[in-house]
């Protein structure tokens, strides 16, 4: 075979580039976790034209960030756009950013700074996917209701774990306590509930958006902080939002079954009259935790913890094992029974996300 006839069958530099793509694209090293957060931790640029604001509202075709001297109109650059992460999205409402201006009150997003706090849940349909809420918060409101919808505990239990892991401070505010005459069964668990946070050192406030009972006291709990409300739909999270600020942002009604509405479909950072800043989440129907360990649940349940300091065994996992001083604790009423199940039921949760990082 002559040289001219192997140069014609040779693969031309478009093939060429097309072949390291395919094979780029078969690397799937890109998507491992390690690989990904390294990337994350990427140094900041830094360049006299960029300006620093913060996101304060995500659509689906731009983003609204708030500078020193405006609220710029932006997109993300075009790379940053390609990046791969672990995460579901890869900008939410809360973080800083570094934006150059364009025309008109227009910029584009080129770097997200890196976060001092965050919340986020494992997307419920993408497992190993992080679906982050808010960032660069003080406090998440985990706001549960009476009623419509129930009272559900394991839902509190899953935000504290999230709360301790994304360096946020949770409290619980329950509201729509107006409804108790209607929902007189819940009257028990409320005591019972109000009563446990309180002994374990959480905050736990009753509220009523349609009486007005203890929005003063949450006034005071927002007041010169960054907080985000977030909990299940329907749980009056919005209504909450419209009473301290005087907005009147979208609301339904809470549909037959106690199941609530998708009425908010998208967060948004926005200033209190009194000082402060809330984020008004969409509601959630279930709370996955994002990539936690066993340990990070004694965190969110310090009787637990405590308890566990006199197993017999160091690596007891306290599901009834020999020699489990939890267990001796729950029959003498140290140990609540809904904080044992909530334990139980994030412990069989791990396992089951493991499985498809495995």
């Amino acid at each position: 075979m002559n040289e001219d006839f192997e140069s014609f069958f040779a693969p031309s530099r478009r093939e060429q580039r097309r072949e390291r793509k395919a094979a780029s694209k078969a690397d799937r090293s890109k998507y491992k976790l390690t690989n990904m957060r390294k990337r994350e931790e990427e140094p900041t640029p830094s360049h006299e034209k960029f300006v620093q604001g913060r996101v304060i509202l995500i659509r689906s075709q731009d983003i609204e960030v708030a500078t020193s001297s405006e609220t710029m109109v932006c997109t993300l650059r075009g790379t940053l756009k390609q990046e791969r992460h672990h995460h579901k999205n890869l900008i939410i409402v809360g973080d800083l950013v570094l934006v150059e201006p364009a025309f008109q009150g227009n910029g584009v997003i080129h770097h997200v700074l890196p976060r001092t706090s965050v919340l986020s849940r494992q997307d419920h349909l993408h497992q190993i996917k992080k679906q982050l809420v808010a960032a660069n918060v003080d406090q998440v409101l985990i706001t549960m209701s009476i009623g419509e919808p129930h009272l559900r505990p394991s839902i509190i239990d899953r935000y504290l774990v999230a709360a301790e892991k994304g360096n946020l401070h949770p409290a619980i505010v329950i509201n729509k306590i107006d409804l108790l005459d209607k929902y007189p069964e819940e009257k028990d668990l409320l005591t019972e509930l109000s009563t446990l946070y309180s002994k374990l050192g959480f905050t736990i406030l009753c509220v009523s958006a349609t009486s007005g009972e203890g929005i003063k006291q949450l006034e005071a709990l927002l007041k010169d902080k960054v907080s985000v409300f977030s909990g299940q739909s329907g749980t009056g999270k919005t209504l909450l939002v419209n009473l301290l600020t005087g907005l009147s942002l979208q609301t339904q009604p809470v549909r037959s079954g106690g199941k609530g509405a998708h009425t908010t479909t998208s967060a948004r950072l926005i200033p209190l009259p009194f000082g402060g800043w809330c984020i008004d989440t969409p509601g959630i129907r279930s709370f996955g935790i994002w990539d936690f360990q066993a340990e990070d649940l004694l965190v969110a349940f310090p009787e637990i913890a405590e308890a566990g300091t006199k197993c017999f065994f160091k690596d007891c996992l306290h599901k009834g094992e020999s020699g489990c001083h939890v267990a001796k604790a729950l029959e003498e009423g140290a140990i609540s029974p809904l904080r044992y199940n909530s334990y139980l039921s994030l412990l069989a949760s791990l396992h089951e996300t493991k499985k498809w990082y495995d």
